[in-house]
């Protein structure tokens, strides 16, 4: 089975469903073979992605029992990305996904939706509720999202002390993978105050190295329901989000090693 990482966030609006796309993108690049799942009854990744063009079934119809993986995971015109989203919600289908979540088959399809892929990067409704707490259940990291705003910053405890919860009453292998912030304006100074004062309230592993800045170029490519990278003029937003794979993948190597930053002696 791939490594499921749930990108989730307390609060909506935060760059959530641009980094589940950027950043799948940018992994598939490396040569992984990686799956977006839209996990938001909202749908924000489907439209992202513009997968209705495709199919309007989902998450949901394989949940249901309709549909079978091939059905729902649809590949893009880069073998190596995939896209899975949520399926058409009626209102009784929101709250039967509600049901899954409560009796374990939310957390089960996520797993069996993960086999043959490297990675599965999950669109996670915002919030802490029922639905986020099966998907983190399901899931080998988290990677917390959040704007360099005071609100936002201040609701990140709540989404921090659900995955401490998770792992320590039932998913012991459940790893913050980096809590990034996104759309910052370097510009702003109240923003870099509260960048900096932010960075300094937690341990700095906690963080991503890179911060994805606020570029108008990634509302032109959500318009052409595009990663970034793939626009004439998106050079820069897709170096930021290629740089974050690097780093994750950095992360990766040194927890499967227990490689650390101090000096050593040499190979032997």
């Amino acid at each position: 089975m791939g490594r499921v990482i749930t990108i989730a966030s307390q609060k909506g609006g935060v760059g959530k469903t641009t980094t589940v796309l950027n950043l799948g993108y940018s992994l598939s690049r490396f040569g992984n073979r990686v799956l977006l799942l839209d996990c938001d009854p909202q749908g924000g990744l489907t439209l992202a992605t513009n997968l209705k063009k495709r199919t309007d079934v989902g998450l949901i119809n394989q949940l249901i029992g309709g549909k079978g993986l091939a059905e729902i995971v649809m590949h893009t015109k880069d073998p190596n990305l995939a896209v899975a989203g949520i399926g058409r919600l009626d209102p009784e289908d929101v709250f039967m996904l509600d049901e899954f979540a409560k009796d374990g088959r939310l957390t089960a399809g996520v797993r069996e939706i993960a086999a043959g892929f490297d990675y599965l990067l999950i669109d996670a409704p915002a919030g802490v509720g029922g639905l986020v707490t099966s998907l983190l259940l399901a899931s080998d990291a988290v990677i917390p999202v959040v704007l360099c705003r005071a609100l936002a910053i201040k609701s990140l405890p709540l989404l921090l002390n659900l995955v401490r919860w998770v792992r320590d009453h039932h998913n012991p292998g459940l790893a913050i993978e980096g809590v990034l912030m996104t759309m910052f304006d370097q510009n702003n100074e109240t923003e870099r105050e509260l960048g900096s004062e932010f960075r300094a309230s937690l341990p700095p592993e906690l963080f991503f190295r890179n911060t994805i800045p606020y570029l108008a170029t990634f509302e032109k490519a959500s318009v052409r329901s595009l990663p970034v990278a793939m626009l004439a003029e998106g050079q820069q937003g897709g170096k930021c989000y290629m740089d974050l794979a690097l780093e994750l993948k950095e992360r990766e190597i040194a927890r499967q090693t227990g490689v650390s930053d101090e000096l050593v002696a040499g190979l032997f």
